[in-house]
């Protein structure tokens, strides 16, 4: 019987021993497991905005390519629309005249003044009322001298006086006069050149906004003007490479795909290289996150492919100087 109880007592415990043997392997094979599927979507998920510092290059990830030159031209007054002849998609050059406000009014005002501005009869009766009031004083003043008596009164000489230096005075308010007509005459050339619109850089016509024969107020958008030309690469460092960074250094450029479509940029945009110079290290700091840093580059847009919108990725060399 005592037999029979200690075989059943080592039953029982090989038994137990079996199943804590299986339940631990049990248990590290689903640990394993899940440790592996925790590296797996760690590596399918997309790498984070990272800045590096390699062969003493500083590496900026995850740039955007902007516009740099973008503006929504605008009139300095109110008026209508007299000419705009330009489309989306059109070429201009800089300084070319885009868009005109009906200006009869102006042009009428410009004339007068014109005219004013080139009127000189006040300063010529100015000037021969001064001769002759100087000769008649003068006239006044021998006659005494020779008779050696007042035979023209003192008061009279006194009042011949005065009207001599008013002529005096007279051609210098004429003189003044003239001034002033043709600071009018400037004044409304430059009121002219407000019912012109010109384009201030050479570059493309995105939008429209108004049509010829519109009213406009001060400032209301009537065309939208971008260059491409040259393109504006931003990106951030980390604060421990800013001492390293000058306004002036070359940096290098070169477009990637966006960490949310990746695999959808052509092979022509990624095997281009651009290259321009470092122009903006913002004095402040992110304040959420990673401590770094925004800067932004001038880049010549070679070939066009430079698009608004796409991630790049660039590298600044700090060994050159400004």
């Amino acid at each position: 019987m005592n037999r029979i109880r200690i075989h059943a007592r080592t039953v029982l415990l090989l038994g137990c021993g079996v199943a804590v043997t299986v339940c631990g392997g049990s248990w590290f094979y689903t640990a394993a497991a899940q440790n592996r599927r925790s590296l797996s979507v760690q590596k399918s998920r997309p790498a984070a905005r990272r800045t590096t510092t390699t062969g003493g290059s500083i590496l900026a990830t995850a740039c955007r390519v902007k516009l740099l030159k973008q503006v929504a031209l605008g009139f300095d007054r109110v008026g209508t629309i007299k000419q705009l002849n330009f489309r989306e998609g059109d070429l201009v050059k800089a300084g070319q005249l885009v868009a005109q406000l009906s200006d009869d009014v102006a042009r009428a005002a410009l004339a007068s003044a014109e005219k004013k501005a080139g009127n000189d009869v006040h300063k010529r009766y100015a000037s021969k009322s001064y001769d002759v009031a100087k000769n008649e004083r003068e006239q006044a003043e021998l006659a005494n001298k020779n008779t050696g008596m007042n035979v023209v009164p003192l008061i009279e000489v006194r009042r011949l006086l005065l009207a001599e230096e008013r002529s005096r005075l007279q051609i210098e308010q004429a003189d003044h006069d003239q001034l002033i007509a043709v600071l009018d005459r400037e004044l409304a050339k430059a009121d002219l050149n407000t019912y012109f619109l010109a384009a201030p850089f050479a570059g493309t016509i995105t939008r429209r906004f108004k049509y010829a024969g519109e009213a406009v107020r001060q400032g209301d958008p009537v065309i939208e003007l971008v260059s491409t030309a040259t393109m504006k690469i931003e990106g951030r460092v980390p604060l421990r490479d800013v001492l390293r960074l000058k306004p002036g250094q070359v940096v290098t450029v070169k477009l990637i795909d966006s960490e949310e479509q990746p695999d959808e940029l052509p092979a022509a945009f990624k095997a281009a290289t651009f290259r321009g110079r470092l122009v903006f290290i913002d004095p402040g700091v992110n304040p959420v996150g990673e401590r770094d840093v925004r800067v932004w580059a001038e880049v010549a847009n070679q070939g066009g492919l430079l698009r608004h919108g796409l991630t790049a990725v660039m590298s600044i060399d700090p060994a050159t100087r400004p």
